[in-house]
């Protein structure tokens, strides 16, 4: 398994994922940037560093998190159609399963270092503002908190990256899930379900402040809900290379006849 999850590190040289990494995160930040800016301009002083890092949050699971790491998880597992390895890998003796929990502890560096340039941005954007408040227990406060609600992201969006594997460029309609997927839950936490929603139940877990009444207990059934269906879809659902690769065969053949 270390083996395999040091290949699949070594595909990413390949790949434009370190810049979509920065742009999500920069954009995230940004936007909370941008809020703020607007904010000062009607009250100087109604802005603190632990408002600017809850709004990040908020911006992060609402908007850019789930997107950004279900198009990682996507373009890491389609790669090995577009370069043509899957069903090479596929004749040596690595089972499916191994190389599916190799890309997703991949994956999960990749939200870890997400998280990092996003923490990395925001104290940029709060020293550019000169938020009050920027002190060792909300650093370390916020830091835990961004990176803690990253990782239960990455687990609600899971599914979604491990079914998109099934086809060739299946992660491409699950981008548009995943939008949606944030959306929504930031109309459920006011209602009171956002215990019960895969995305906002890691932020009853790490104890969000900006949060109604809800249950810890319900948010840790809800994710562990979610690591029971990646885990059945990995080990439980059979995986078909000739059926996942039919798709791009018969775009292929459109091709052909277009071009004819």
């Amino acid at each position: 398994m270390l083996r395999l999850t040091v290949c699949e590190l070594r595909k990413l040289k390949k790949s434009n994922i370190l810049w979509i990494i920065i742009a999500g995160a920069f954009f995230s930040a940004f936007v909370t940037f941008v809020q703020f800016v607007m904010a000062q301009n009607i009250d100087p002083q109604a802005s603190t560093f632990e408002d600017f890092y809850l709004a990040a949050i908020w911006n992060n699971f609402c908007v850019a998190f789930p997107f950004v790491i279900t198009i990682m998880g996507g373009m890491i597992f389609n790669q090995e159609y577009s370069s043509g390895t899957l069903k090479s890998i596929l004749t040596i003796p690595i089972s499916i399963q191994r190389l599916y929990f190799a890309k997703i502890f991949v994956i999960g560096i990749l939200v870890l270092a997400l998280s990092a340039i996003n923490y990395v941005f925001l104290i940029i954007g709060s020293i550019l503002l000169q938020l009050q408040g920027i002190r060792g227990f909300h650093l370390l406060k916020s830091f835990l908190q961004i990176f803690g609600i990253a990782v239960f992201i990455f687990i609600a969006v899971l599914p979604l990256i491990i079914w998109g594997f099934r086809k060739v460029n299946g992660y491409y309609p699950m981008l548009v899930v995943a939008f949606m997927y944030g959306f929504f839950g930031s109309l459920l936490i006011p209602k009171g379900f956002g215990d019960f929603y895969p995305i906002t139940a890691g932020l009853r877990i790490m104890k969000y402040a900006v949060l109604p009444k809800g249950s810890s207990s319900a948010a840790f059934i809800t994710v562990a809900i979610m690591i029971f269906i990646s885990i059945s879809i990995i080990c439980f659902v059979p995986y078909s290379y000739e059926k996942a690769s039919q798709s791009s065969k018969k775009v292929n053949v459109k091709k052909r006849h277009s071009c004819s």
